[in-house]
């Protein structure tokens, strides 16, 4: 398995910038000017919002306003990210992600760690898992795509009764689909019980049909269409792979999760809207709907 590459992290903002093209910046800059609602946005975010969007002007504006004022109006998402807040959930759910794929891609792995599901607690397991994200975004800002796996061993029906949680799951999903900044080309449900297609019919209805043309379940027999995409060695050595075992990548999360924690001081504090001072009143948050309204009605998806 190849070592892990110089991460995009490292590059600074003039070489990333030109990336994706020094005058789509300055477009979008122009446009921020106008927009008095949404907070300052540093020059690195800017080029992870062109990124995701192909340099799509128009689809950057769209996912730079979703983005910021799905913040903040859901702060039970996206508020108080501490390690204090979240140490039980890193026990009982893994996350970590992947090293980087032979295609250059990038991948996000999950898995219950403890199975029992009178502790497992949807909201926080979101919050964990957008913050990790949001760690993973900022060392790759330039990653190509982003794979989902998550795998299902130990999965109930107790935690299905839990995710079935109809406004939680809408806000999430609205959520992923207009304002993650990822190129999203795969979600994987591997080790997947039959409780798995319950799940599928429960998210359906809530999913844009090209991200749920994303998702494809496998069951413990059904891997090797799995490794075509990731090979197996890149999986953990619980699961036969040569990356290090989930305890020990475990550890390493949350060692990453705590040096980030001044980046989720300064997202909560700088990085949300002023509703009072939306110029185009038509796209104000309506959280009935747990969406966007106006411009934000779709983003497009890989």
């Amino acid at each position: 398995m190849p070592s892990e590459s110089k991460q995009e992290v490292d590059m600074n903002n003039e070489e990333l910038i030109t990336k994706v093209g020094s005058n789509n910046v300055n477009i979008i800059r122009e446009w921020l000017s106008k927009q008095p609602h949404l907070p300052k946005i540093s020059d690195k975010q800017l080029v992870i919002f062109l990124n995701c969007c192909r340099c799509n002007l128009e689809t950057t504006k769209k996912m730079i306003d979703a983005y910021y004022t799905m913040r903040t109006h859901n702060p039970d998402m996206f508020d108080n990210r501490k390690i204090s807040e979240l140490a039980k959930t890193f026990n009982i759910f893994y996350f970590h992600k992947m090293p980087l794929l032979p295609d250059g891609s990038r991948a996000g792995f999950s898995r219950l760690r403890d199975f029992n599901s009178n502790i497992f607690n949807t909201l926080d397991t979101i919050r964990l898992v957008f913050a990790m994200y949001d760690i993973c975004i900022y060392e790759d800002p330039l990653a190509p795509q982003w794979k989902f796996v998550m795998d299902m061993t130990g999965f109930s029906i107790g935690h299905l009764t839990k995710l079935t949680n109809l406004a939680l799951m809408k806000k999430c999903l609205a959520y992923v689909q207009m304002a993650l900044p990822m190129r999203l080309t795969a979600i994987y449900l591997i080790n997947a019980p039959p409780l798995a297609n319950q799940l599928m019919m429960f998210l359906k209805p809530l999913m844009h049909k090209d991200l749920y043309s994303l998702i494809s379940v496998h069951p413990t027999s059904d891997m090797d269409s799995v490794y075509k995409s990731i090979p197996k060695e890149y999986f953990a050595s619980d699961m036969g792979g040569k990356s290090p075992s989930f305890e020990a990548q475990k550890e390493a999360a949350e060692q990453r999760f705590t040096m980030y924690e001044n980046f989720f001081e300064d997202d909560e504090k700088n990085n949300r809207v002023d509703e009072n001072k939306r110029i185009d009143k038509n796209n104000r948050f309506n959280g009935s709907q747990y969406g966007i309204e106006g411009s934000f009605k779709k983003l497009e998806l890989d």
